[in-house]
């Protein structure tokens, strides 16, 4: 048996993007060996939710598990969705289309980054020293989908209650 590979994974379970997603881990990242986190809503799986704050306490209960136990030294979040302007309503994530049904793509967007500072702030109670990247699988609407590393927010600890 190898040795864990340190690294984590968590994005969206929808099998559009796992071929890409494959591609994208390996020839742009480096990274071939992954545990991985795949679920409806990827990264925004492991915030609370309006529909159920049980369901992102027990996927956070289950990353912090694996940080712990597997030794994780990084961290690769991908939320997807459409481009901001012109990729297809298809492609929003199921997770947050359930959540957010009539949304536009921006005020999706804007759940990311608003579930992005919890996550993070969450993740670096776990674990301060991890190295972390964050990405979104941006669908074209040619239908490519490219990656777009989203910055990491300024200050995590801080989540506004506002909408």
């Amino acid at each position: 048996m190898s040795e864990r590979p340190h690294v984590l994974v968590v994005a969206c379970s929808d099998g559009r993007y796992q071929n890409v997603l494959d591609d994208f881990l390996r020839n742009h990242l480096g990274i071939t060996d992954y545990d991985r986190v795949y679920i409806a809503g990827g990264p925004g799986a492991l915030a609370s939710s309006s529909l159920s704050y049980f369901r992102g306490d027990q996927f956070r209960q289950e990353t912090a598990f694996l940080i712990e136990r597997h030794g994780i030294e990084r961290i690769v979040l991908i939320f997807h969705g459409p481009l901001l302007d012109g990729g297809p309503k298809e492609a929003v994530c199921a997770d947050y289309d359930r959540k957010m049904p009539y949304a536009s793509p921006a005020e999706i967007h804007a759940q990311h980054e608003k579930d992005l500072k919890e996550v993070l702030r969450d993740i670096r109670k776990m674990n301060a020293a991890l190295q972390i990247q964050i990405f979104r699988a941006e669908v074209r609407s040619d239908l490519r989908v490219q990656f777009t590393p989203l910055p990491e927010p300024a200050d995590p600890y801080h989540v506004s209650m506002s909408p």
